[in-house]
């Protein structure tokens, strides 16, 4: 009895070692536990074009999102990288026609919200494969499915309002319309103290004279320059860099009619000299609708 008694803490400690080392060899292992579910499912796959991570899904949500990104080495390593997608984040990418995937580039440098992100993707990996392990969010509404390439999208269709630019021209009329992220964007150079509205990849551009930024409803400001295109044509109007812009005798002016904390509308009419033609082109009821803010640069 007592060689019994002397055997039984020995016996105990191995079972104890023996569960430990079970429970350990488990968590080191991807779980299907670490997709986080809820009601309400988005689609994420991760692609690996070299150098960087990409992370496509198919929705815009108002909360950040924490995926563990697992990079399978040729030489059998693996390589966990984590990335946080901020709440909000859209960079909407076209698949054709009405649908978007939105995306996010991962480096370890910047990340396509342009902030340095650690830990880093090394370039010299010999990558064979990458997955997502792990995905989850604050917000439990949102669960998750991890596409592979096989696999066949649900994609995201945009339905808040769209941005347009129209006006007349002499007798034609000229009209665009886009969602707003797809217009590019309108920019304040403080270094210049003027403003730049560009829509529609430079379809149509106006450029202001000196002007306070931010805008607010009510201010006007001239537009000595505009340049356009219409569909599978030449490009008409001024040239914004002209250094005879400021008094080439346009009488193009640009008033803003409504703010929000993320857009606004304006109008704009008047005379505009054209260095592109050889006539006068009289811009009127020229109207921008749910234009994105613009951003403001030092330089």
């Amino acid at each position: 009895m007592k060689t019994l008694r002397n055997t039984l803490p020995f016996f105990a400690a191995i079972l104890l070692i023996a569960i430990l080392f079970s429970n350990c060899k488990k968590e080191a292992l991807p779980s299907a536990n670490r997709i986080q579910q809820g009601n309400t499912t988005i689609e994420i796959n991760a692609i690996y074009p070299g150098s960087y991570v990409q992370l496509r899904y198919n929705n815009v949500i108002n909360a950040p999102i924490n995926v563990t990104v697992t990079f399978h080495l040729a030489d059998g390593q693996q390589k966990n990288i984590p990335v946080m997608i901020p709440a909000g984040y859209r960079k909407m990418v076209s698949w054709g026609g009405d649908n978007y995937i939105n995306t996010l580039d991962y480096s370890g440098h910047t990340d396509s919200t342009g902030n340095d992100s650690t830990p880093i993707v090394d370039g010299s990996w010999d990558v064979s494969s990458v997955e997502i392990t792990a995905v989850s969010c604050p917000d439990k509404e949102y669960g998750f499915k991890v596409l592979t390439g096989a696999d066949d999208w649900t994609f995201y269709k945009p339905t808040g309002p769209r941005t347009t630019v129209s006006f007349i021209v002499n007798q034609d009329t000229v009209s665009y319309s886009d969602y707003d992220f797809n217009t590019d964007g309108c920019l304040y150079r403080n270094n210049l103290q003027a403003y730049g509205f560009t829509f529609f990849a430079y379809r149509v551009s106006l450029y202001s004279a000196m002007a306070s930024y931010p805008l607010q409803a009510g201010m006007t400001m001239d537009i000595p320059a505009m340049v356009y295109k219409k569909e599978n044509s030449i490009y008409f109007g001024s040239q914004p860099d002209n250094v005879d812009s400021a008094s080439n005798g346009s009488t193009l002016q640009l008033t803003v009619t409504n703010v929000t904390d993320t857009h606004f509308d304006a109008t704009f009419s008047g005379k505009l000299w054209s260095s592109r033609q050889a006539d006068t082109l009289f811009i009127s009821e020229g109207d921008i609708k749910n234009a994105l803010l613009p951003k403001k640069l030092d330089h």
